[in-house]
């Protein structure tokens, strides 16, 4: 008898253990993994983003209100960082992510679709789920697991600052100090960003005119001029790398998964550290 109860007790820590890790699958420059999605008695199992970029969780408008059953009379309009532009908003019943289910998730409800196209998830992981605890990208394993946060760094440590230590930037952005070219500078860590940007002025050299696909929240996918910049080499800390990067105009750069060159990382939001395996 005890012998069952111990064999069954190692089964479910197995199973527990399992089901506490997501496999990543990475695209177009993007990191997925699948995400569960209840909304009354609807249940969806899909491939979704995480994006560090993104402060809130968002769920594409057709999926929302076709497959989990939000009625469009119960949306409410937010706008867009501080704009004009306005975006509808949600609360989904629970979301399921790497082992755990987060009950009543405020989302933005917007028309991923047809604005991303081809690029566009029907669900994205922000940072409202993400900043509750720390996470392990293993690279090599493909997969996405809840970190321990108090576990003592062993790796490559940079500590990140938000948007308490730079009012200028949105909320829960990851903001590394950097330099380029000796000059100080910031970026983001953001996942959701398909190209790595880097602010005018601080590239050396005249960068090319090329053609590239280009689109955010509140504008569809379309084929724009951009100023591509080759072999940036950047530090951030004690450490130098070096990509290829699209001149942008806001007031810090973007450093994508690209960034990290394959290797195994823990973003630990309790912490404030990016930690590199």
């Amino acid at each position: 008898m005890k012998l069952y109860f111990l064999s069954l007790c190692i089964m479910l820590a197995v199973s527990f253990a399992a089901k506490a890790q997501s496999k990543l699958i990475f695209k177009d420059k993007f990191i997925y993994t699948d995400v569960q999605v209840f909304n009354e008695t609807k249940r969806h199992s899909i491939p979704s983003l995480i994006d560090t970029g993104c402060s809130l969780c968002i769920i594409d408008s057709i999926f929302a209100i076709d497959s989990c059953g939000i009625k469009e009379d119960e949306l409410q309009t937010i706008p867009v960082n501080q704009t004009k532009d306005k975006i509808s908003s949600a609360f989904i019943d629970s979301i399921f992510f790497c082992g755990k289910t987060y009950h009543k998730v405020y989302c933005l409800v917007a028309d991923l679709t047809g604005h991303y196209q081809k690029y566009a998830p029907k669900f994205i992981v922000g940072a409202n789920i993400l900043r509750s605890g720390a996470w392990k990208f293993d690279m090599e394993k493909n997969i996405v697991e809840p970190y321990d946060s108090n576990n003592k760094a062993k790796g490559i440590i940079y500590k990140w600052k938000n948007h308490e230590d730079y009012p200028d930037v949105a909320i829960d952005y990851i903001i590394l100090d950097s330099k380029v070219n000796g000059k100080k500078t910031r970026f983001a860590f953001d996942t959701g960003c398909r190209n790595n940007k880097l602010q005018r002025g601080l590239y050396v050299g005249k960068p090319e005119q090329i053609q590239k696909e280009t689109a955010n929240i509140v504008n569809k996918l379309s084929i724009k001029t951009a100023e591509l910049c080759r072999n940036v080499t950047f530090k951030i800390g004690k450490d130098e790398y070096t990509l290829d990067f699209i001149i942008g105009d806001g007031n810090i750069g973007l450093l994508n998964i690209e960034f990290l060159q394959g290797h195994s990382f823990i973003l630990n939001y309790k912490k404030q550290i990016l930690e590199l395996l």
